[in-house]
């Protein structure tokens, strides 16, 4: 019996709607989903990938009509991105992913609501003024005031800067939920340490984290046990040092902390890559909530006004890709202006 519910006319990532709407699952849980009816799409259609097929592979094939709006979720596969030129002009393409992280079915069926909750154009349209702003500073200040943290982040036209909002053109791709703004210091896929992003001071790590593997399949129970270490960071602050965008010292902010900074540290140990901060982004979704577990669709969170996160590492140049929230990080302007983060209560003025 199906346990999944995909409805084609409230995913509103597509925009107005294409002929086709066709929805691409991994062949052992195709039994799994159903597609409820449209009255927006002449057509639905469910189709499937084998184990080990890459995605593109499936699109080359007669089971993708060469103009649809194709929406992914293999909840226990690794899924990759295909070329522009595989996935063609006519096609547009969402794929929820799932593979890098563990996934269970009640976070599939919770971040399908998510994605057809989501109104894009509303994302849009806070990206865009995101991105306004920040094209208006040369950088940014990012404080949290519980633990007196206080870094930079320096604003660069040279950045390799991505959105993840919006609807989809046609050629186009977006993962879902989709959430996000985010810079990385040169083109994203091709880790390197030859150029950094401007981060200098401390900052606090607060918020669920998430560890990535890709698709390596042999460190799953490595992966569960950093993440376990790691989780403690929901609950219990750690801070980071950050000098031109490398780490330079990791401390706990209570006992509770002690042992994601452990963690860290064994990993700095091993790999000092895994220093070079490799992503800042910015979670925009004010629709989903962050959930239990190591969960790679919990990066999109955005609370009410935008939530920080930080991403280190990047397979397989690493072993991990590391995922941290900065849940009570405010983000300013030069001239204090909030642009992310919990919104300072306004002061009452006197009365007279």
């Amino acid at each position: 019996m199906a346990q999944f519910v995909v409805h084609p006319d409230r995913h509103r990532e597509f925009g107005k709607p294409s002929e086709t709407f066709l929805l691409i699952t991994q062949t052992d849980r195709v039994d799994d989903f159903v597609l409820a009816p449209s009255t927006s799409y002449r057509h639905t259609a469910m189709a499937t990938i084998e184990a080990g097929e890459p995605l593109g592979a499936a699109l080359s094939t007669g089971r993708c009509p060469e103009s649809a709006d194709i929406f992914v979720v293999c909840p226990d596969r690794f899924v990759v991105s295909p070329e522009p030129a595989v996935l063609g002009p006519g096609r547009r393409l969402v794929v929820m992913p799932c593979g890098s992280t563990p996934v269970t079915d009640a976070q599939v069926d919770y971040f399908l609501t998510t994605v057809e909750s989501t109104d894009p154009v509303a994302l849009e349209a806070r990206a865009d003024r995101l991105f306004g702003a920040l094209g208006a500073t040369p950088y940014v200040w990012l404080t949290a005031s519980q633990e007196s943290t206080s870094a930079t982040f320096g604003i660069s036209a040279g950045y390799a800067w991505n959105q993840q909002a919006g609807t989809v053109a046609p050629g186009g791709q977006q993962i879902a939920p989709a959430g996000e703004a985010s810079a990385a210091p040169t083109t994203p896929y091709h880790f390197g340490t030859s150029r950094r992003l401007d981060l200098n001071g401390t900052v606090t790590l607060l918020g669920a984290p998430i560890v990535h593997r890709g698709d390596d399949p042999d460190c799953v129970d490595e992966q569960a046990a950093l993440y376990k270490d790691l989780d403690a960071l929901r609950q219990s602050p750690v801070i980071l040092t950050f000098t031109d965008g490398v780490v330079t010292d990791v401390r706990a902010t209570a006992p509770e902390g002690k042992g994601a900074v452990a963690a860290l540290n064994d990993l700095y140990e091993a790999d000092e890559y895994y220093r070079v901060l490799w992503e800042f982004g910015i979670g925009l979704n004010p629709v989903l909530r962050q959930q239990p577990g190591n969960c790679g669709l919990n990066q999109m969170f955005g609370a009410t006004n935008g939530v920080v996160h930080l991403g280190f590492g990047l397979p397989p140049t690493t072993r991990y890709a590391l995922t941290f929230t900065c849940v009570d990080t405010v983000m300013t302007d030069t001239e204090g202006n909030t642009l992310a983060g919990p919104v300072p209560p306004r002061r009452r003025g006197r009365q007279a």
